[in-house]
């Protein structure tokens, strides 16, 4: 058993960054990404019996934290406390923002897309996150999402067009 718990710990210290990103991606939020975050890991630890290393670890942990943001999700929906998407960039406390034009519209750019993203229907946020943040196959994202390929690959191609549709409202051109 010790073996297992070593295999897992050092899993989770090669892969906390990925993780906690995913969870920062879902909720858009510091605090509610360190609360999932929180919440996935003790469910991976508790599972561990059923976490086979040989195959993709990595998924199933991100199967977790997206099973449990979805519960979280519902559970604020009954109770009517859904607030507004904070954005994940404050514009005030980025480094580097020199006041110039080129990095105020970069910023800007940021945060229309980030706003764009929050907007997004989860079905589509979810595959998008995973495959261009956290680089995984069509074959994972359908694992993770329990949904066939092709509908990953659907999602993805609707996810991509809702995005430039949102920022070209917005005034962006589309490229």
């Amino acid at each position: 058993m010790a073996s297992v718990e070593k295999e897992f710990s050092d899993f989770l210290e090669a892969h906390e960054k990925d993780i906690f990103s995913f969870c920062l991606y879902l909720t858009m939020r510091g605090d509610d990404a360190e609360e999932l975050y929180q919440d996935t890991m003790l469910a991976a630890f508790l599972s561990m019996d059923k976490l086979d290393m040989a195959k993709n670890p990595k998924a199933f942990i991100y199967a977790i934290a997206a099973g449990k943001w979805k519960n979280a999700r519902r559970k604020a929906f009954r109770r009517n406390t859904i607030a507004p998407a904070a954005d994940v960039l404050e514009i005030a406390d980025m480094p580097g923002a020199d006041g110039t034009e080129a990095a105020i519209e970069k910023v800007l750019f940021k945060k229309a897309i980030a706003e764009a993203f929050s907007r997004l229907d989860v079905k589509y946020r979810v595959p998008l996150i995973l495959c261009y943040f956290d680089d995984c196959s069509i074959e994972v994202i359908a694992g993770i999402c329990k949904i066939p390929k092709g509908t990953v690959k659907s999602r993805l191609h609707k996810g991509r067009s809702l995005l430039k549709r949102e920022l070209v409202k917005e005034g962006y051109d589309g490229r």
